[in-house]
């Protein structure tokens, strides 16, 4: 390596006016004669043609010049792509050409030139800018020095299909000795950076030292940081292209200090902004304006497109006074909060009490068997095959009803376990609560009603719910039609009987006509082709 390193630092020295070509790094210039160049592994002149030439050797293309035997497959590679640059740059022209009626003339300088320039820039570039790995994801520069070898059911490279099995065990028990002594956690290795570290470390070769503490603390964690400032520059740039939409996401954290995180989604990714402790901050409306205010001056008002909160009182407030101040964009409440509370209003005892009762019975089911080690086990092995009855929802509210969801499709097992005779032998069986949890299982028939009744009217916004919290698409294009989809299933599940899902959509539409009616969300339906043409469709629903 110290070798090779020097002996680049020479060809620096000797390399003509077009040094910043990746290429030079390989070969020195032939001092006295020009065009000429000698190759760094093995010693060969290649007396003329340039740099262009020396490529064709170190890509080891036949035809041109001899191939060199000694220059690695990393090189190899780079070399490879730096001459189908060059025939880009070639095509590119002479279809400008073609296209004006005029003649350029592709000298070979001018090609090395286009390819210096464009190796150069992508060089630089490749310092905070995401590329292709060899896994197929985003790594880095580190793809253009390194030929791809571990792509998804990509074929292994001859040296290592020559190791034995031995070998390759030993190298793996190595990385994994290193991995439990750090006390590593194992989805680590799921990184999109963990094959590409072992790729860049397996090229260098045996005796490559990896970085020391002083080292990650210290140069690496520095040009880390720089790489992510750069990387967050370039989603800023798009801003002022595409717009964005800020968001502001309150929570408390487990010092019950009340916190607010601001995040600005583009179509290039989501950046964290920044985080404000409002702990000691009255939450009306005029503080919240004024903190909105500061963070929408720092991303710009003409970049902004949309600005989501909460749907309490004062954030709401705050929202709609900010969006009279600029008004070049729109407030949103949040779609997922706002189907959380049509949830909560389905369970309000106030007008639902037989939905609230019902809730509250599931729960002390739920209760009782999470409460009692023995019950949560038998229950486990011998009659849901390991399923459980609570399931972790986005909310609490939609935890109820899925957890109804469940209770309903485990109907049978749950009256199996309460009659079976491990039950009746032990000593819960006798108990007070014991015998009240049976009784609903196995003795409550309006229980169970109840259960498939909230399941039929529930699921449909469940689904909903689900669709504006999840990460697989942007779903403001199909929330209206969603929604719309949702309460005509309600209909059908309550057999179009208007006094039975009335109430429901009533509560549907007061909320959506209040808070999720937008302009933009309208805007972005229409729009999406994959509704417009649909047969269903209906521009009523825009309304």
């Amino acid at each position: 390596m110290s070798s090779c390193q020097s002996t680049g630092a020479t060809s620096t020295t000797l390399a003509p006016v077009r040094s910043e070509d990746p290429a030079w790094a390989h070969a020195r210039a032939v001092p006295g004669a020009r065009n000429n160049t000698e190759c760094l592994y093995c010693n060969k002149v290649i007396k003329g043609g340039g740099i262009t030439r020396l490529k064709y050797h170190l890509a080891g293309i036949p035809g041109n010049v001899e191939a060199c035997k000694k220059v690695s497959e990393d090189v190899k590679w780079q070399m490879k792509d730096l001459l189908d640059e060059i025939k880009r740059s070639k095509e590119k022209k002479r279809k400008i050409s073609s296209e004006i009626g005029g003649d350029i003339d592709l000298t070979s300088d001018d090609i090395d030139d286009s390819n210096s320039m464009e190796g150069q820039s992508q060089l630089s570039k490749g310092k905070g800018k995401s590329g292709e790995s060899g896994t197929g994801k985003s790594v880095g520069g580190l793809s253009r020095f390194f030929a791809p070898r571990t792509t998804p059911g990509a074929q292994p490279s001859i040296k290592s299909s020559m190791c034995s099995n031995e070998m390759l065990v030993q190298a793996k028990m190595a990385v994994a000795r290193w991995w439990y002594d750090s006390n590593l956690p194992f989805n680590a290795a799921q990184s999109k950076f963990y094959q590409p570290a072992i790729d860049a470390m397996t090229a260098i070769g045996p005796g490559f030292k990896g970085p020391s503490l002083y080292e990650l603390r210290g140069n690496l964690l520095k040009m880390t940081v720089n790489e992510v400032q750069d990387y967050l520059q370039q989603i800023k740039k798009v801003w002022n292209d595409t717009g964005c939409t800020l968001m502001a996401d309150g929570w408390t954290n487990q010092k019950q200090q009340s916190i607010i995180n601001f995040l600005v989604y583009c179509p290039k990714g989501t950046m964290f902004l920044k985080s404000v402790d409002t702990s000691d901050l009255r939450k009306d409306a005029e503080t919240l304006f004024n903190m909105f205010d500061e963070v929408v001056q720092e991303i710009g008002a003409e970049n902004l497109v949309q600005f989501i909160t909460d749907n309490d009182a004062s954030y709401k407030a705050a929202g709609k006074k900010l969006q009279q101040k600029y008004g070049s964009f729109y407030w949103s409440p949040c779609a997922a909060h706002c189907i959380d509370l049509m949830l909560e209003n389905f369970s309000d005892p106030r007008y639902f009490p037989l939905i609230d009762d019902t809730i509250k019975k599931a729960k002390k089911i739920t209760k009782f068997i999470y409460n009692h080690g023995w019950v949560l086990a038998l229950m486990r092995q011998e009659f849901t095959k390991g399923h459980d009855l609570c399931r972790p929802a986005i909310t609490r509210f939609a935890t109820n009803f899925l957890s109804i969801q469940c209770l309903l499709l485990f109907k049978k097992e749950l009256r199996q376990m309460f009659t079976c005779d491990k039950w009746i032998a032990s000593s819960h069986f006798k108990s007070i609560i014991g015998k009240e949890i049976a009784g609903i299982v196995l003795e409550d028939k309006e229980f169970w009603a109840q259960c498939q009744f909230i399941v039929k009217i529930s699921e449909p916004l469940v689904r909903v719910l689900r669709l504006v919290d999840g990460d697989e698409k942007p779903a403001m294009g199909y929330l209206y039609d969603a929604m719309e989809r949702a309460k005509e299933n309600i209909k059908a599940r309550c057999n179009n009987k208007v006094s039975i899902f009335s109430p429901f959509t009533r509560i549907i539409d007061s909320r959506w006509d209040k808070q999720l009616h937008s302009p933009l969300h309208a805007a972005s339906c229409l729009l999406n082709p994959g509704i417009f043409y649909s047969p269903s469709f209906k521009k009523k629903m825009m309304l």
